[in-house]
């Protein structure tokens, strides 16, 4: 007759006490972030039918007026436009168009006039045709999009213009335009002259992306246990002593 004992070993054991906490930690991360994006989408919905109201503040507070209606009167520069790489939409690559619009006050706001596809290469960059002379912008607030690992100067534009730049960050665009620029873009809305692919301004948010991730966190938390647990009960055959064991 064969009996069954429970000796997994202190290394698994080790392994297992921080794998299991970690992966149920990751998991519940991912359930907070999918519950952040549902919030975030819900303000969406609920400030699109607000009315504009004038740009806040360089000082202001961002994140309680993100999503918010605005619109601002200006001048576009089209001779100085930037070019956010690496913008996938519908896995397709391109790029985010970020025109300074010179406001009265001598301050600029970078609007976010769409996205276009990357075609013919790198090297021949798109045309970015903008309305010329004074105009009244309408589109809402939003934070410039960031990335999860920042290389270094991955904020310093090409050279040229249009200028090609991997991380938007207003202060170092404020120094190649030479004037200063709110720390904040506006996403321009639909229907307004001289957008892009307006579409494609939304965040990707995708709650349910967020809720997958957990899954798989989950998951990974529980195969953990059930190779410990079959790790660790092995058959010793009667009559053997479990002294050596």
């Amino acid at each position: 007759m064969n009996n069954t004992i429970f000796r997994p070993g202190w290394l698994p054991t080790v392994l297992v006490l921080i794998l299991i906490p970690s992966f149920n930690s990751l998991g519940i991360w991912q359930l907070r972030r999918a519950e952040l994006k549902r919030e975030l989408m819900a303000r969406q919905h609920e400030r699109e039918r607000l009315p504009p109201r004038a740009l806040p503040p360089a000082a202001a507070d961002l994140e309680p007026l993100r999503y918010l209606p605005v619109s601002a009167t200006g001048q576009y520069d089209t001779d100085h436009q930037f070019l956010l790489d690496n913008q996938i939409v519908d896995r397709r690559p391109g790029y985010r168009v970020l025109t300074p619009l010179r406001l009265a006050d001598g301050n600029a706001v970078l609007v976010n006039r769409g996205w276009l596809p990357l075609a013919g290469g790198r090297s021949r960059l798109p045309a970015l045709p903008a309305p010329v002379g004074p105009l009244t912008v309408r589109g809402s607030i939003d934070r410039l999009p960031a990335v999860g690992w920042r290389l270094r100067g991955a904020d310093i534009p090409a050279p040229g213009w249009p200028a090609v730049v991997q991380l938007a960050e207003p202060a170092r665009l404020a120094q190649r335009l030479g004037y200063p620029v709110l720390p904040y873009q506006v996403l321009l809305a639909a229907g307004e002259s001289g957008g892009f692919q307006i579409a494609a301004q939304r965040p990707d948010l995708h709650p349910e992306t967020s809720q997958g991730y957990a899954l798989q966190w989950f998951s990974f938390a529980a195969a953990a246990l059930i190779f410990y647990l079959w790790y660790g009960f092995q058959r010793k055959a009667a009559g053997k002593s479990t002294d050596t064991a």
